[in-house]
């Protein structure tokens, strides 16, 4: 009956443990993460801050119509399935 008074007690003291950890936090504390998205600017100055010239809206309607009414291509499937085999 002592060994479970002492469970719950060994338990929290492990869990607590883990509070101990020190934290070194210096001033450069970051700068690592921060390197990382600057590295990633392949050309800060990209982009001339013209507009972007898409698509007319007719063309685009039609691409769209034809898009919806396309059908999925069928697949045939020559070696035949599992499901096929059960269902004669």
């Amino acid at each position: 009956m002592k060994r479970v008074c002492w469970l719950p007690a060994l338990a929290l003291a492990g869990l607590l443990a883990g509070c101990q950890a020190e934290k070194d936090t210096s001033w450069d504390y970051g700068r690592s993460f921060h390197a990382v998205f600057e590295n990633q600017k392949l050309d800060p100055c990209a982009g001339d801050g013209s507009p972007v010239v898409g698509m007319p809206g007719e063309k685009a309607a039609l691409a769209y119509d034809r898009y919806e009414k396309a059908e999925p291509p069928k697949e045939e499937n020559p070696g035949g399935s599992i499901l096929q085999f059960t269902s004669k």
